[in-house]
């Protein structure tokens, strides 16, 4: 899940202008949060000195999920972005404070009017297979998201009115309207001399088996079920080198196996640890657990497209019965059982990691635990129990029967599924409960033209430290792209374009908020929890790890992998 991936956004008034720095970055403003009101004290950008330097040695991962493809334009899952971010760069990023730092571009600037980003790049940066990076490389990608709608990136190129490259190490981005959020943070960068070959269409299905990028490190082969690498790029353009000579993914087929591989050397860390995983490795000899913020959600999606061709149940376009199944379900129990206490109970869509963008709703106005209520909206819905079954019917007849689906190795979906299943047939709702592998399920729920499911159980990890990027999701335009249950309000669109052009930070905090409040009421997700995000890692194989809010790798920063040295 981002499927992937704090409260640093790049917020910027009008009256500030950036100067950028002949080789170096500007001094990067931590943007003004909503509790504070004005701008913080300014980080100083520059890229971080590694205390590594590069060895023969492998770093090992374990993990339950593959990548859907490796494709960065089109992906939707955290596995993905995660070795992609290895491979292919972007103008900016973040560093292990989560705050912004120069990666492509080593300077920006900003307009007097905040309409106009200029960025200073590198120079001397090639791709993996010799050719040179240049401004044209940014422009091609930024023009191919922006003129195509392609993927989740296009909710923040909403306002890009042009690409200016006036020179090979320059380039402009031109915005109707100031922007909020800075998409030279997320958006990836491509080489024009091998995508621009295919037109929109045939990208939009792009595996990109063999990804070429300008990144530390460069694909090497992916095995499917079974394990991906890449290889130390000695061409990349930071130094010193990271120090792991290659990076593998291990595919373990559940949870109690990929637990032993770390108890026994096989992998040197799991980035994602299940809850009951993690507390049996607690104390284990020469591994170190973490239990640290995260900016991640699981949820229950319900299938609302009014798409002619969707197979999805009807009967879940209907309000009613998508509150009753919220109130059905008792949040607490789901993170007392299902993650054995290592999570809060989840509200709204923007994370409580993200502290001063979440809104929390009381506990008085919450759609949750109370049967009682979901009983009385479905009868006065006209939903009863008309025969032995218990299952209720709708006036037509029509039963309240849907298919849940859920990740089979996933441990903490498939138990919530299980208590969901039991608290909907509490109210008189009869769920059948499937389990699949992550990119059956994937595939299933993003089929955009004929999407045949009823509602899944799956999670998020927000995949910026700004809430542009969940309250994007459900965007009408992210119908084909992030959006998961097809939900599509202009009214919310309308409110998400006033956000992402209001500089002054409470005023955008209250956008947001009638935001998560709308799409709470409107019960598209059941979010279930908040969880910890749980790790682990090996004390005698790699070390210097910093722990970073959201998390050591799977986060906003790829830094730890530029900075471990082996521990001998």
């Amino acid at each position: 899940m981002n499927r992937w991936r704090t409260t640093w956004t790049l917020a910027v008034t009008v009256a500030l202008l950036f100067t950028a720095c002949s080789g170096g970055a500007t001094a990067v403003p931590a943007a003004p949060s909503p509790t504070t009101g004005g701008p913080a004290a300014a980080a100083t950008g520059g890229a971080p000195a590694p205390a590594a330097t590069p060895s023969s040695q492998p770093l090992r991962i374990g993990w339950l999920s593959e990548p859907d493809t490796m494709n960065p334009l089109t992906t939707y899952s955290t596995e993905a972005v995660e070795v992609l971010q290895l491979v292919y760069d972007k103008l900016l990023d973040y560093d292990l404070n989560l705050k912004p730092e120069p990666e492509l571009a080593t300077g920006y600037a900003y307009s007097s009017d905040g309409k106009s980003i200029t960025y200073q790049l590198r120079t001397g940066v090639l791709w993996q297979d010799g050719q040179p990076l240049t401004a044209d490389d940014v422009a091609y990608t930024y023009n191919l998201i922006h003129d195509n709608n392609l993927g989740q990136y296009a909710q923040f190129l909403t306002d890009l009115t042009s690409v200016q490259t006036p020179d090979p190490s320059t380039v402009v981005l031109n915005f109707s309207a100031p922007q909020a959020f800075d998409p030279a943070l997320v958006i990836p960068i491509v080489p024009k001399h091998i995508w621009s070959k295919m037109n929109a269409k045939a990208i939009e299905s792009y595996a990109n088996d063999t990804p070429i990028g300008s990144g530390p490190f460069k694909f090497v082969q992916w095995q499917k079920g079974a394990s991906l690498t890449l290889a130390r790029n000695g061409g990349w353009w930071g130094r010193p080198l990271p120090a792991p000579a290659t990076v593998t993914w291990i595919l373990y087929g559940n949870s109690d196996v990929m637990g032993q591989a770390l108890r026994s050397g096989e992998v040197d860390i799991i980035p994602q640890v299940p809850p009951t995983v993690y507390d049996g490795l607690t104390g284990a000899p020469d591994i170190k657990t973490l239990a640290l913020p995260s900016f991640s959600f699981h949820h229950i999606g319900f299938n609302v497209s009014t798409n002619p061709k969707s197979g999805g149940n009807p009967l879940l376009r209907q309000l009613a019965v998508r509150q009753a199944l919220e109130y059905a379900v008792d949040r607490n129990q789901l993170v007392q059982l299902c993650l054995a206490g290592h999570g809060e109970p989840g509200d709204t869509i923007v994370p409580a990691g993200l502290t001063d963008w979440h809104l929390a709703i009381p506990a008085s106005q919450q759609l949750n635990n109370d049967p009682a209520k979901a009983k009385q909206i479905l009868d006065a819905a006209g939903y009863t129990v008309r025969d032995s079954s218990g299952v209720r019917q709708a006036p037509n007849g029509a039963k309240l029967e849907f298919r849940l689906i859920a990740i089979a190795t996933t441990d903490e979906d498939v138990c919530a599924a299980h208590l969901f299943q039991n608290a909907a047939a509490a109210v008189g709702i009869k769920l059948d409960l499937q389990t699949l592998d992550t990119n059956t399920l994937g595939n299933t729920v993003y089929n955009s033209s004929a999407p045949n499911w009823d509602i899944f159980v799956w999670g998020w990890d927000s995949g910026t430290p700004d809430p542009s990027y969940m309250l994007g999701v459900p965007l009408c335009s992210q119908i084909g792209g992030n959006n998961d249950v097809y939900y599509c309000d202009k009214q919310y669109d309308a409110l998400y374009n006033q956000q992402a052009t209001t500089l002054d930070p409470v005023a955008r905090k209250a956008i947001t908020d009638q935001m998560q409040q709308m799409y709470y009421q409107n019960a598209a997700y059941l979010i279930m929890w908040y969880q910890d995000k749980l790790q682990a890692y090996r004390t005698d194989t790699w070390t210097n790890w910093t722990p970073v809010p959201g998390g050591l790798m799977f986060n906003f920063t790829r830094d730890n992998y530029l900075h471990i040295r082996p521990a001998h």
